[in-house]
């Protein structure tokens, strides 16, 4: 993603900021509304890890302690305004409007919504449609638009939904499945007619996996390159004179035992999460036409290593696209950055017709309206509930 700061004085429109919310890692996009030209993105560590790495852990952090769930939404506004005012400088006070798209309990915490009812079944989100706001800001001249993208259930988020729409999944007799591989193993199987989606915990393996990564695309084609040459085994096992130690590589990294086996079971979660959902739609492999990943992980995965450690079943490999954060880019969709495709105006009318509240409004419920109707279509189900996931769980587990 890009890093460099914007400089104050090419800017003279007003800009939209688009924000994944991911459990591990928070992607922002500062849009120029009027040009749609991306004027920097960036990401940064959810700082929200110190109430835990995952969802669960964080919800329970939130029903124990009476403050936690406002701390924590404080700790990200103020994180992302920080980061925010280092990269716009002044221009910082020109940002119109938020869209926020990311996981159910993120979206939760973030509007300092109950998370109670996502702790125990039947997990019963408080919300989970789409809401807008005006929030006053003490540092900033104007009030700014927040927008929440809508969900799909306690455990699949906006991140999901919105990428679906981005990607314009689902029309088509044949299905398209989207796999976010990020710390909550979110999934969605759709065709024009009807869907399925569900998660699965994966943890920040994909993250930091291996000692010293960086990225999980680094801890994966590490892992992926032991199995290759022999060195770990089919069953996850270290191969001796390593055991002890562990397999020290290129950059400082050191594969030890418990680090693959924490991989095996996020990735094996991923595989056996695909299995049950083409069983819940009572379909093969053929029946699937294309195969999304998403996700930061998703940018950098170099594919074969995921074939190589059996994350993803082999019969996809002429059926992937490697997407990047889809959910960044629904938000950065839903913008008004793309209003100027949609009323299909020139260059030069643009600015007179930018403040048609009408066009807008029309624009946005353009896109609600396909939220709606991929979410009306979709059936959630919990993995832990389905009775066959145990079974091919254990069995995604080997290499």
């Amino acid at each position: 993603m890009k890093t460099d700061k914007f400089e104050a004085s090419n800017l003279i429109n007003e800009i939209g900021v688009a924000v994944d919310i991911g459990t591990t890692t928070i992607g922002v996009s500062c849009i120029d509304i009027c040009t749609k030209r991306v004027i920097t993105e960036f990401s940064f560590s959810n700082p929200q890890k110190i109430y835990g790495a995952d969802v669960i852990t964080r919800i329970k952090n939130c029903i124990d302690e009476s403050s936690a769930e406002k701390n924590m939404s404080d700790m990200l506004l103020l994180r992302l305004n920080e980061e925010l005012k280092n990269r716009l400088f002044e221009s910082y006070d020109r940002i119109t409007q938020l869209c926020y798209s990311g996981n159910t309990t993120m979206l939760h915490i973030l509007r300092r919504l109950s998370v109670e009812g996502l702790s125990r079944a039947p997990f019963s989100p408080v919300s989970l449609d789409y809401f807008e706001c005006r929030v006053t800001h003490e540092d900033k001249s104007s009030d700014v638009t927040e927008m929440f993208l809508p969900c799909f259930s306690a455990f699949v988020g906006a991140d999901i939904l919105a990428g679906a729409e981005y990607l314009g999944m689902g029309k088509d007799d044949e299905f398209d499945l989207l796999v976010d591989l990020g710390t909550n193993g979110e999934m969605l199987l759709l065709n024009k007619k009807c869907g399925y989606a569900t998660s699965t915990a994966c943890g920040p393996v994909f993250d930091y996996g291996v000692s010293g990564a960086v990225y999980g695309s680094e801890c994966i084609h590490a892992i992926a390159g032991c199995v290759k040459r022999g060195l770990i085994d089919s069953t996850g096992l270290i191969k001796e004179p390593f055991f002890e130690k562990g397999i020290e590589l290129d950059k400082g990294f050191v594969i030890k035992q418990e680090q693959v086996r924490r991989f095996q079971m996020a990735k094996a979660a991923i595989y056996a999460g695909i299995i049950c959902l083409m069983h819940k739609a009572d379909i093969d492999y053929t029946n699937i036409g294309k195969v999304y990943i998403s996700g930061g992980l998703g940018f950098y995965l170099d594919i074969r290593d995921a074939f190589i450690t059996k994350m993803i079943p082999e019969d996809f490999r002429s059926k992937i696209t490697v997407s990047g954060n889809t959910s960044l880019e629904g938000a950065k969709k839903f913008l008004d950055s793309e209003l100027r495709d949609v009323i299909g105006i020139t260059d030069e009318a643009f600015d007179s017709h930018r403040d048609n509240e009408a066009e807008i409004i029309a624009k946005r419920n353009n896109m609600l309206s396909n939220y709606e109707s991929i979410r009306n279509r979709t059936e959630p189900f919990e993995l832990a509930e389905y009775e066959k996931f145990q079974e091919l769980y254990i069995e995604a587990l080997e290499f």
